[in-house]
């Protein structure tokens, strides 16, 4: 456009400075309140609004921005707009030229019942333009008591023209936008996999000192009952009952990291969710306070479980502990389960979550909710917000534990002030399995049988041969897997007590070896941790029975008389 002097046209003059101007804004709202500034300058128009598609397919047309003494009005009414069924809005996603609106409550093609609730005059809706084909549209009118105002042939002209530039804009800050959200989203998806691989560590760790400190136990415990056995001075029995007592109280510490570390035994069978928060809920609601009120909704039909009772028991009792703390004043915690189906879109987008059919429960406290940087590390194995004394910080690092340990997943989200939400997923049951029933234990004090014992701690070795043989038994010890079978191989035992973790051969591979020379030799497991298999899979693949770490003297001969008796069906 020139005049006659052959100069621009002050209206492509102003038109380019727009579009400088257009250049330097990154967000909607700076980019419609220069536009707002402009039409007004231009038209006297004082309401201006962004519109666009997210895809070339999408039915919506979606409210980028709003300006104008109508903005929380139009927010509140039209964010989203259906153009499905709307003549209007189907006119004005196909037309390539302005669709004005004189009087939008006398034009058959406008909705009347928002025309009311908006109160709109005269709507001049230009499309917006990328590569030829209409993905949103810039839009300015009246309102309410400015009446209707037609523009005129040249205010059209310059609206079309700030539309053209506005394409280009809101192209640019949409792409940037959506990268971003894309980094955003990468950058939250690298955090969430980094903490699962710190605790994936931290349980690694805890499993190993644990390990450790079982061997030790079993001399403790088993050295201290031996000892009981030899005493009639009554003063030393005390000492000794002391002994043995703060013994248990580190069993079950360990028994906790164990559990942390997703190394502890399961005893799994069929079981039903809602019976075993019924059968919790008898014990807690006498160990709750008066002033936390605890509703439990309960799914309908819900699929079996095959877990361990004791273990999920805790889990909930871990959860319900950790809302009683966060609750001081008092509350209400809400138990709520169902089956839910985590599709392999949602694993995508969560990476903590895994595809497949589960029973959700959910337990939800209205108390005081955890910051993000607590949020990070709660299941972090002796993390803790108490004071001294208050607690270990292991009991949702245990949970998480046996969660994970029953191939399920356990998930936190928080809000200070308004409260906190775990989601347990435990996987549903593929088939009905048969129980696991208590197997026969023989309580055998005496004996005469040749016992082969394959350990790599030199104290429990001893602590083991000194029970054995004072029950009356012949022992033979060993360090390794590998000289088990070379022991196997060169005389005959009645039963081989089998460390799981030794270093060299593997516990499997060497009771393939075992078995391979002597088929009919016994074999009975000892373990107080494995590390990248569990003592249940190991169990099942190999048929064998488990004396589980720490143990005094009548478990580990109970143990050898059963394994003694019945063999592999221990």
């Amino acid at each position: 456009m020139e005049d006659r002097a052959g100069k621009p046209a002050p209206s492509l003059v102003r038109l380019l400075g727009f579009a400088r101007d257009l250049q330097h804004i990154s967000s909607m709202g700076d980019l419609l309140e220069v536009s707002l500034r402009e039409v007004q300058a231009t038209t006297g128009y004082a309401h201006a609004w962004l519109m666009v598609k997210d895809d070339e397919r999408d039915a919506h047309l979606r409210l980028l921005e709003m300006s104008g003494a109508q903005r929380a009005q139009v927010w509140k009414l039209a964010p989203v707009l259906e153009v499905t069924g709307d003549p209007f809005l189907e006119a004005l996603l196909v037309s390539r030229t302005p669709v004005v609106i004189e009087d939008a409550r006398l034009d058959p093609r406008t909705n009347k019942k928002m025309v009311e609730s908006l109160q709109n005059r005269t709507l001049i809706n230009i499309p917006m333009l990328l590569l030829d084909a209409p993905f949103g549209l810039f839009g300015v009118g009246t309102f309410g008591e400015e009446g209707c105002r037609a523009p005129s042939a040249d205010e059209l002209d310059y609206l079309s023209g700030m539309a053209s530039q506005l394409s280009v804009a809101v192209s640019r800050i949409c792409w940037q936008e959506s990268k971003a959200h894309a980094l955003a989203e990468r950058t939250e998806m690298e955090r969430r996999i980094s903490q699962v691989q710190k605790l994936e560590s931290l349980g690694l760790l805890a499993g190993g000192i644990a390990h450790d400190f079982n061997n030790l136990l079993t001399v403790i415990i088993a050295s201290a009952h031996l000892a009981q056995g030899l005493m009639d001075n009554a003063e030393a029995l005390v000492e000794i009952d002391q002994v043995l007592q703060a013994s248990m109280s580190a069993s079950a510490l360990t028994r906790q990291l164990l559990a942390m570390s997703c190394a502890q035994g399961l005893h799994l069978e069929p079981l039903e969710l809602n019976v075993v928060l019924q059968h919790l809920m008898q014990m807690l609601r006498r160990v709750l306070p008066e002033n936390i009120a605890v509703d439990v909704i309960e799914g309908r039909s819900l699929p079996l479980l095959q877990g361990d009772a004791a273990q999920i028991e805790q889990v909930f009792m871990n959860l319900l502990i950790n809302a009683r703390d966060a609750m001081p004043e008092g509350g209400r915690v809400t138990i709520e389960t169902e089956q839910v189906l985590v599709n392999s879109h949602y694993a995508e987008t969560h990476p903590w979550a895994k595809p497949g059919r589960y029973v959700l429960a959910t337990v939800t406290d209205t108390g005081t909710g955890m910051p993000r940087a607590v949020l990070e590390r709660i299941f972090e194995p002796f993390f803790t917000t108490k004071g001294p004394r208050a607690g270990t910080g292991l009991g949702l690092a245990v949970s998480y534990g046996i969660v994970r340990q029953h191939e399920g997943m356990l998930h936190c989200y928080s809000e200070v002030g308004v409260g906190t939400s775990f989601k347990v997923y435990l996987p549903a049951a593929q088939r009905l399995a048969s129980s696991v029933g208590t197997k026969l234990q023989v309580a055998a004090r005496t004996g005469s049988g040749y016992i082969l014992v394959a350990e790599d701690d030199e104290g429990v070795r001893a602590v083991a041969t000194r029970i054995l043989e004072r029950a009356g038994h012949r022992v033979k010890t060993v360090e390794s897997g590998n000289a088990a079978c070379v022991a196997v191989a060169t005389e005959a035992f009645d039963l081989v007590l089998l460390d799981v973790v030794m270093p060299g051969l593997s516990c499997r591979d060497t009771v393939q070896r075992i078995r391979e020379v002597r088929p009919a030799t016994r074999i009975l497991l000892a373990s107080g941790y494995t590390a990248g298999e569990t003592v249940t899979q190991l169990m099942a693949q190999t048929g064998l029975g488990m004396l589980r770490k720490p143990y005094d003297p009548d478990q580990m001969l109970a143990a050898v008389g059963t394994a003694l008796a019945f063999g592999a069906d221990v």
